[in-house]
């Protein structure tokens, strides 16, 4: 959880309460901010905060479980990305013109800046070039597929990215490692 979660989600219930009520400017960022930071995941950043913080001690069946739902979190998000392109008159098709950009950015214009950045700019040497370059080749993120159905974005779009970004970072993958090692 960062920062820029945070930013992001006060964006999206912003946009999202500006749609449905005329409210001051003031008490729409207030809302919307208030809702962004109320979201499981920023509470549960937070709250491990102020545990570590305050050294409370936490019970091991607690940990447990909250390890269980932790990793359970990515998982259910793909069988609901499954289960609604499996339902959906989604179908194999080829990409978009937007689709096509969003997978050049993100497989192979974004990789590369990361690892130009890294390497020229800041200097950073192997491993942690590898691991920044690795990191930035992933493909887009479930979240972007469950965020869009949260705040009426467009899933089929994002359902599509998300599937198609999987696949061409399947395959570039090996290049990525044999540049940065």
């Amino acid at each position: 959880m960062s920062f820029q979660t945070v930013v992001v989600l006060a964006i999206l219930e912003f946009a999202a309460s500006r749609d449905n009520t005329e409210r001051h400017l003031a008490t729409t960022v207030m809302r919307s901010v208030g809702s962004a930071l109320a979201t499981p995941v920023v509470v549960s950043c937070v709250a491990a905060i102020a545990c570590n913080a305050l050294s409370l001690p936490v019970s091991e069946q607690v940990l447990s479980g909250l390890s269980f739902a932790g990793a359970a979190a990515s998982p259910v998000a793909l069988i609901a990305l499954g289960l609604y392109l499996g339902g959906s008159t989604l179908r194999l098709r080829g990409a978009t013109t937007d689709e096509n950009a969003i997978i050049v950015v993100k497989c192979v214009v974004f990789p590369l800046m990361v690892f130009a950045i890294a390497k020229y700019i800041v200097h950073v040497d192997n491993p942690w070039l590898a691991y920044l370059t690795l990191l930035a080749a992933m493909p887009t993120p479930q979240n972007v597929f469950i965020l869009a159905g949260r705040y009426g974005g467009d899933v089929d779009f994002s359902g599509s990215v998300v599937i198609k970004t999987t696949l061409v970072s399947l395959l570039l993958l090996p290049a990525w490692t044999a540049l940065v090692i």
